[in-house]
């Protein structure tokens, strides 16, 4: 009787932490699925952009894990359920870097940067 009361916990216990883990993956949990911390820029889709001297702000599209935290040059910027993130850059005339920051709550950081050059082109 022992027995079969001991296998009935270890299986409820097994089931339970199965059910933890399947609910984590669901929710898109780093940790469980293994997903690595990441910041990737979709628009502008180049890293080196030019753009005229009448242009004093550029729009930035971005996508990263849905729990990080990012940053534009060192600005906070709001981050949507799916890890999309949108914000607008000040230009300086002439050579501006703008410096995109993704971390997570375990302190890792991932870093990409725009060169922009606002000029006579």
């Amino acid at each position: 009787m022992r027995y079969r009361i001991g296998c009935v916990l270890i299986g409820l216990a097994l089931a339970a932490s199965m059910a933890v883990t399947a609910f984590a993956q669901a929710d898109g949990d780093p940790a469980v699925t293994g997903e690595r911390l990441f910041v990737h820029v979709v628009d502008p889709a180049e890293d080196d952009v030019e753009v005229a001297l009448t242009t004093t702000d550029i729009a930035i599209i971005g996508i990263t894990l849905k729990d990080a935290i990012v940053s534009v040059d060192g600005e906070l910027v709001d981050v949507d359920d799916q890890g999309g993130f949108t914000t607008v850059a000040r230009l300086d005339e002439g050579a501006n870097d703008i410096v995109i920051v993704a971390s997570d709550a375990d302190g890792n950081q991932v870093t990409t940067s725009l060169f922009v050059v606002r000029d006579d082109t």
